[in-house]
């Protein structure tokens, strides 16, 4: 078998159809990882991509499916989600229990909270009407759900105070949309994730080094700096530039729209989830800010209209990580594939928002050294325009509804979060953990 990308989910992949007694190799065009690299700024050591890990229990069903011990020593993260920066204050997810909000948290977490292990369920469940389980969880999910079809819905309908209802709609950009063209679901998702917030003890490249060891203790081929020139699923046969492997069954790992042109075929071009300019600071002392600060677009609405025309909104989704003498700032931008600098005037101004709003004016003047990853850095991964979540679907497709099948044809299978409900580690590992029981029930 085959695995194109070497990615988390071409990795997570790999090591479960080893596991099951296949023999495989991965192609990657570059390093392994994908998103998730490491960044060496100021003699300090950055984890680039997902900064935190949600519904531990997907995790436990991925390590239980290879027989592995829980090696990845997960810590909680302190403060949780955050402290999230509105229009209307600030307020921490979960909310602390003396605050004015507390009695709207709750109320909020007795709507969502019991439907916890039915999310995990359809995480991680292949999404078969004969599968009893899969319908069990389908339906709980939907009656609180209810008849709506985007977070943006769901929340107003729930009539919170405008600084909790901003808070919470900020998670629908978790989905790389708009709070009105999210599904759904991502309304529910601070309820479900804001008390079980983690980070692997050695940071999240420890996720990386055990994907591999993984796949090298259960011999799988591990092949970087291999970039597949042409798909011929049909015949299960790559061209890797001057030489041609030929495979019984192949996965893809790649974002749809990147495999479809390796295959000769034409893609039609589609709206996009958002792109990010990252920055990764290194100080000589501390930074004095909490682990996790979230700063919202002051209006979603202004903010939507200008990602769908592809254009920089007034302000924009800031998502701050302090550790130590180390800053990750990710700013959420549109998907145009465009290079990105601290020293043009947009990025500029909502740098200093950022500093005006966490109180720490200057603060990046002060840094030793400071590296950036712009929507360049993320088309190269493979994405169009550097979409981190590839295209972008109207909330209706969302769920089992999703336009891109697991099975693309015979011979070629499809994983990763372009075709799997979700976002984030999540869905990588319970992604794979679909594809793998449908490629053995096949």
């Amino acid at each position: 078998m085959a695995v194109l990308g070497g990615g988390l989910a071409g990795l997570s992949l790999a090591a479960l159809l080893a596991e099951a007694g296949h023999s495989v190799t991965v192609y990657e065009a570059g390093e392994f990882g994908g998103k998730l690299s490491r960044l060496s700024v100021g003699g300090l050591a950055f984890g680039t991509g997902p900064s935190l890990f949600t519904f531990p229990g997907v995790c436990q069903r991925y390590l239980a499916a290879l027989n592995e011990p829980d090696s990845l020593d997960l810590q909680p993260l302190e403060g949780g989600l955050g402290l999230h920066h509105t229009p209307f204050g600030a307020v921490a997810l979960p909310v602390p229990p003396d605050h004015p909000l507390s009695g709207e948290w709750q109320r909020y977490l007795a709507r969502v909270g019991p439907i916890q292990a039915e999310v995990e369920t359809l995480l991680t469940l292949p999404p078969r009407l004969d599968e009893p389980a899969f319908l069990r969880a389908s339906a709980r999910v939907g009656r609180v759900l209810g008849g709506h079809l985007s977070a943006e819905s769901w929340i107003n309908a729930q009539h919170f105070s405008p600084l909790l209802a901003h808070a919470l709609k900020t998670h629908a950009l978790n989905a790389g949309l708009s709070p009105k063209d999210a599904p759904a679901l991502y309304a529910l998702l601070p309820a479900l994730i804001a008390a079980e917030v983690s980070r692997p003890a050695g940071g999240m490249t420890r996720l990386l080094d055990e994907l591999l060891r993984f796949c090298r203790e259960r011999g799988v081929t591990l092949l970087d700096q291999t970039p597949v020139t042409l798909l011929d699923a049909a015949r299960g046969i790559l061209e890797l530039g001057s030489r041609t492997a030929r495979h019984e069954l192949i996965v893809s790992a790649l974002d749809p729209a990147r495999r479809a042109e390796l295959s000769g075929q034409l893609s039609k071009p589609q709206a996009r989830t958002v792109s990010g300019l990252a920055i990764y600071a290194a100080f000589a002392e501390p930074v004095p800010l909490p682990a996790t600060s979230i700063i919202a677009p002051s209006n979603f609405q202004t903010f939507r209209r200008a990602v769908q025309a592809q254009a920089m909104p007034p302000d924009t989704l800031a998502l701050v990580h302090a550790e130590g003498r180390k800053l990750a700032l990710l700013l959420t931008v549109p998907a145009a594939g465009q290079r990105l600098s601290l020293t043009q005037p947009w990025v500029r101004g909502q740098v200093e928002r950022v500093e005006r709003v966490l109180g720490v004016p200057n603060l990046l003047c002060k840094a030793l050294e400071i590296r950036a990853l712009d929507p360049v850095h993320y088309a190269a991964l493979g994405t169009t325009g550097g979409a981190i979540y590839g295209a972008a679907y109207p909330a209706w497709r969302s769920g089992p509804f999703h336009p891109q099948p697991y099975r693309v044809s015979a011979k070629l299978w499809q994983v990763g979060t372009a075709v799997h409900p979700g976002g984030g580690i999540p869905a990588i590992l319970g992604g794979a953990l679909i594809v793998s029981k449908l490629i053995q029930q096949a």
